[in-house]
């Protein structure tokens, strides 16, 4: 599936009211094309006050739809940016990009929701050369390395 800002939109709201309370406001959507990630939220930190207060603003939901994936693969990346956006736009602070609070949160939302969201994903042998062509003899390679290695440990 490749999704459309429509889809997003629809996604993002049925997602704000069920996990998070219909508190996120709404996002600017756009889709991408890049190679790098399958979602992203993009945000500037300005420096307020006399004191160095930093403020969230400008966000922007970036999705990509450079290559079909399942719908519940988008779904999940959907929600592990709201994640992002939650902490971000409620000024909270985390450990890292990925931290305690994230984590929480994307524990909450996969038992609540029956989802899958993960920290990272990795994408099949298929979804790579789709996204790679010009690079097929490498991801051969490394899929031909990757299930020598695994053959092998599961003989010891």
């Amino acid at each position: 599936m490749i999704p459309t800002i429509p889809y997003i939109q629809s996604r993002f709201d049925d997602f704000n009211a069920r996990f998070f309370g219909g508190a996120l406001p709404p996002v600017p959507i756009r889709l991408s094309h890049a190679k790098g990630f399958l979602g992203k939220l993009t945000f500037t930190r300005r420096k307020q006050g006399l004191f160095g207060q930093y403020r969230n603003e400008n966000f922007v939901l970036r999705i990509n739809t450079r290559i079909d994936l399942p719908e519940p693969l988008i779904e999940d990346t959907i929600l592990h940016e709201m994640i992002h956006y939650y902490i971000a736009v409620n000024q909270l602070r985390d450990t890292s990009s990925h931290g305690r609070l994230f984590r929480r949160e994307m524990a909450r939302i996969n038992a609540d929701g029956n989802r899958h969201i993960t920290i990272s994903y990795r994408l099949s042998k298929e979804q790579l050369l789709e996204l790679y062509p010009e690079k097929k003899e490498q991801i051969e390679a490394y899929f031909l390395r990757k299930s020598k290695k695994s053959s092998t440990f599961a003989q010891n």
